[in-house]
């Protein structure tokens, strides 16, 4: 199989066209969509981070103590706890224990995964972000009710318009 390097697209002269993606090149787009996770772990240094982890495992363990826990060996259930951190390493330990008791109330029988938790909490930032979304839009704007003069005013510039455009093009017919 041969693959070959993506190109930044190109226009037919061969310059760099300015499409770069489904959003285009308008940054201003990309900066207003909020990352999925609050992103915590990137912000700690390693000391911090140890510590987060260390309380994230703490909170699963409290949790976890609730429901029946099986017989396993040290070494799995370290690399569970690990798993855990991992998941939920972006979150502060108050979201996290947020979510471990949210799923508590909905499903007091069932013992969560890392990923349970983590769609209680994606579902939750998702909702709290489009509220602030929504908050921060500004109205929308009501354009006023046209006379029948405006209007007519409106379809005769429309109407010179498109006369100029087909006398000066022959293609537009």
């Amino acid at each position: 199989m041969h693959l070959t390097r993506l190109a930044w697209p190109k226009n037919m002269d061969g310059k760099r066209s300015g499409w770069s993606g489904i959003l285009g090149n308008d940054l201003e787009i990309r900066r207003a969509i909020p990352p999925p996770t609050p992103q915590v772990a990137r912000s700690l240094s390693q000391q911090a981070l140890s510590e987060h982890r260390a309380g994230i495992v703490s909170e699963v363990l409290v949790v976890l103590s609730a429901y029946f826990q099986p017989h396993e060996a040290d070494d799995i259930k370290a690399a569970q706890l690990a798993w855990w951190c991992d998941e939920l390493q972006d979150w502060t330990r108050e979201q996290v224990v947020y979510g471990l008791r949210q799923w508590n109330r909905d499903n007091p029988r069932l013992r969560p995964t890392p990923g349970d938790i983590l769609r209680i909490l994606l579902v939750t930032r998702g909702k709290r972000e489009a509220e602030r979304a929504k908050i921060s839009a500004p109205p929308p704007r009501r354009e006023a009710e046209l006379t029948p003069e405006q209007r007519a005013e409106r379809k005769a510039v429309l109407d010179d318009v498109v006369a100029t455009m087909r006398a000066n093009a022959a293609w537009v017919k």
